[in-house]
């Protein structure tokens, strides 16, 4: 399954927040090897009832994944068969498992950590309940040059680091959580979000207009940063491409141009509303009343974004808040 969301954070991020946080990996621990074939150096072991897993380890050291127990044909490689729930492993040397080596099975640091901060990522965006774009573009950007904006960063570093101690430290787990969201007082950094005691350079109620890359060069550095405008529709997903590369950059004339299309009776993404658009900085309408502003930037041809709108009302989970009244 593809997706056009966005990972708030990196691996880098959920350390700076919680540094102790890879002392949680998953890992378990692999006993009760027996031989299974061959003998001396060439010994094959195996182990039953170990439960899933993607990767194995001696001594924290990956090793290699083969097909079968016949392709076990040296040291540091094994075959785990997961209908029968039982993995086949060849030591270093005559080294015992049951001895010599520390044999864990989990997942590595990265694939599973990239799934906490895409999970965190889709939980921010849910929560919030406003459109968060990149910092993309010259002179866009924050102070450390960020993708996102830090408070989203620290936010999802914060979830991410929960997700992989909760299990193991309950305690410490929600201590984290809290300062990223705290259901019960309400005053975690998204819940002030929400609230608007914090605001982030897009700030726009509701979930009414969401931007999302399709497909954007290398080479490109500039995007959609802001959307404005009530859709006039109740769903589409407008299709906003670049038709003729360039620099836009201000004191100087733009050739940079894009095309819009919304969808028909034909499909999505199907009928042209604005063609050859040069862009200019400002609001730029692409269709169903819906209008978006470029940074400056490098544009290549073909990079394209899809904006999905709806003018239902979306709007949920605001909760109460309270303003200050003044006697005159």
């Amino acid at each position: 399954m593809s997706t056009y969301l966005e990972k708030y954070c990196t691996i880098e991020d959920i350390q700076l927040v919680a540094p102790f946080v890879f002392d949680y990996d998953r890992k378990r621990t692999i006993s009760n090897w027996a031989s299974y074939s061959g003998s001396g150096n060439s010994t094959i072991y195996q182990a039953g009832s170990v439960g899933k897993f993607t990767q194995l380890f001696a001594n924290d050291i990956e090793l290699t994944s083969v097909g079968s127990t016949g392709a076990i044909d040296a040291d540091g490689k094994y075959y785990f068969d997961e209908d029968a729930d039982v993995v086949y492993y060849r030591p270093t040397s005559t080294n015992n498992p049951n001895f010599d080596e520390a044999v864990t099975a989990g997942r590595d640091n990265k694939t599973l950590f990239d799934e906490f901060i895409a999970r965190s990522s889709d939980f921010v965006r849910s929560y919030i309940n406003k459109p968060i774009y990149k910092n993309k573009g010259v002179g866009t950007g924050d102070s450390l040059g960020r993708d996102f904006p830090e408070v989203i960063v620290r936010s999802t570093a914060l979830l991410s680091a929960s997700l992989a101690i909760m299990p193991y430290d309950r305690e410490r787990g929600e201590e984290l959580q809290d300062i990223a969201y705290n259901p019960i007082e309400s005053n975690g950094l998204l819940d002030l979000i929400r609230k608007g005691v914090i605001s982030i350079d897009q700030d726009e109620d509701g979930r009414d207009k969401i931007v999302k890359e399709v497909s954007i060069n290398g080479s490109t550095t500039g995007a959609i940063v802001d959307t404005f405008g009530f859709p006039q529709v109740s769903f589409d997903r407008i299709k906003v491409i670049i038709s003729t590369a360039g620099t836009f950059a201000a004191g100087s004339a733009s050739g940079v141009k894009f095309d819009s299309y919304v969808g028909s009776d034909a499909g999505l993404k199907v009928s042209l509303v604005q063609s050859g658009q040069i862009i200019d900085g400002g609001l730029q309408h692409i269709g169903h009343g819906v209008y978006v502003r470029f940074s400056t930037g490098v544009y290549t041809i073909s990079d394209e974004w899809e904006v999905e709108v709806s003018g239902l009302d979306h709007t949920s989970g605001g909760g109460m808040q309270s303003i200050q009244l003044k006697r005159r």
